[in-house]
Order: C-alpha cells, then structure tokens, then sequence
C-alpha cells in the first residue's frame, strides 16, 4: 500500500500506550531467503510463548472481531492464532517492539482466513514491522505503508494502528497486505491451496471486474483511486471494505458482496450485529 507522494523523512514513533516484550530479541543473522537489516529486532515465533489469558486480554482490548465471536469459535482462533505466530519470524525496525505487535498481526490474518480451512501462509516466513511510512524500491522507489514481496510482510505499525482505530472507514492496511499475501499463496506460490478458496474466487473476479469497470465510469466513491488501479488492488481493497463497512458494501453491491461471503465462508455483517 502506497502511502502519499514525497519521501517521508521524519519517523513516527511508535503508540506508546502498548506493553513491551518481555523476552529477548535474537541477534539477525543473514538467511538464504530473506536478509534481515542489521539492527532490526527479531522475535521467532515458537519462541514467544504467549498464554492464552494474555492473548485473550490483548484481543479483548483491541481487536473487535474477536469480541463478537462466540466462545468455541473464540476457543479455535486463539487456536489459530497460537499456530500461526509459532510459524513465523517477527522482525521490528525500532529499538523497541510490543506484545501486541506479533499478537494483533497474526490475529488480522486469521480474522481473514477465519473461515477458511489453510491458514498458516506457510511461504510467508517473516513478518518485517516498522514504526511508521518505510521507503520500497522495488519496482520503483516509494513511500509505503505496507507491502509483501519475497517471503516477507512488511507493514507500518502506525498505520496499522490507524486502521483498527477507525473500524469502519474502510482503510486498514493490515487486512489490505494479508489479502495480497493469501492470494499469492494460493495461486503464485505452487504449494498447497485451499480449494475453497481457488475455487471460487473466478466468481468474484468476473463480478468485481464488472463492478470494478462500473466504478471508473460512474462518480462512485466506495473505491479509492487505488484500489481501482487493477483487480490486485481491487481485491484487497474489497476485504478492507468486506470487514468495516459491510452494511453498506452490501447495500451498493450485493452480488459483490455475496460471493465474498462465499469466498471467505463469513459473513462480518452478521458477526457484527
């Protein structure tokens, strides 16, 4: 996700109101298949070892998915979420890093693929946390407020706050990477898919390319510019809009919205009644 125009050159720092790490950060090493940038802080996920009241506190606190679960369906995500963070590196650009950092980004990709049957990302080993706008030079130099390339997520945790603090204006760059880092999972990657999800996702893009059309040629503002730019962006930015503004998203574009409820096999405008 592209933030703006111009280099940013002042760092933002990180919210300070979140709980630090308690562990030890291991010391970056060179690896094979993603370079991690000396002096970053790098936390293995097997090695964190959250408890579950921690993580329950922590999702309490602030992701509102969480909260509208029922308790077996609360039971299987912190399932999931245990899961998915012992399969992945966490390396944070700052000085310091926070609890809530591997918890609340692990947590938006189950959130996403809550209803799906894979989950783990299992290509995407790396999960790289900066405290604010970060600069991309592949394929152009930009200012970025997330991004997945190679192996790796790289999110702004300024931003990523930002989009679970406004729930519903339908930007939250979290969800916008994870979206991207699905889909090349299962259709770029060449390891296994879920069928569930490979399967029906020609129905959303012969729907969203109609609607992604309908839009550039009416005074529509659902869509930013950006997620009209292609079908890629199209679709992450439609997962962003599924989960924070589902009434609405469904009222302009039902057919649209049914067949991601198909998708992704949930329905957040009923979660969230």
């Amino acid at each position: 996700m592209v933030v703006g125009s111009g280099i940013v050159v002042a760092i933002v720092a990180i919210t300070r109101r979140i709980v630090q790490f308690s562990g030890t950060a291991t010391v970056p090493e060179e690896n094979a298949l993603q370079p991690v940038i000396p002096g970053a802080l790098v936390y293995n996920g097997a090695d964190l070892d959250f408890s579950d009241e921690v993580l329950c506190n922590v999702l309490i606190k602030h992701f509102p998915y969480y909260n509208n679960l029922d308790e077996p369906d609360k039971e299987k995500f912190i399932s999931r979420l245990k899961q998915f963070m012992q399969q992945k590196s966490f390396v944070i650009h700052d000085k310091s890093g926070f609890r809530e950092m591997p918890i609340l980004l692990s947590a938006t990709a189950i959130m996403l693929s809550f209803g799906l049957e894979l989950y783990m990302l299992p290509y995407y080993r790396f999960i790289h946390i900066f405290p604010a706008e970060f600069i991309g030079v592949v394929p152009t130099l930009r200012v970025l407020a997330g991004n997945v390339s190679g192996n790796s997520i790289h999110i702004s945790w300024k931003h990523f706050l930002q989009g679970f603090q406004l729930p519903d204006d339908g930007q939250n760059v979290g969800l916008h990477e994870m979206a991207h880092a699905y889909y090349y999972q299962y259709f770029e990657t060449g390891m296994k898919a879920d069928l569930g999800f490979t399967d029906k996702f020609p129905s959303f893009s012969t729907v969203g390319d109609l609607v992604l059309q309908a839009e550039k040629t009416k005074d529509n503002t659902f869509y930013s510019a950006y997620g009209l730019s292609n079908l890629s962006e199209f679709w992450a930015e439609s997962v962003e809009l599924f989960f924070e503004r589902p009434a609405e998203f469904k009222e302009i574009y039902p057919e649209l919205y049914a067949t991601m409820v198909t998708l992704l096999n949930q329905d957040p405008g009923q979660t969230y009644l």
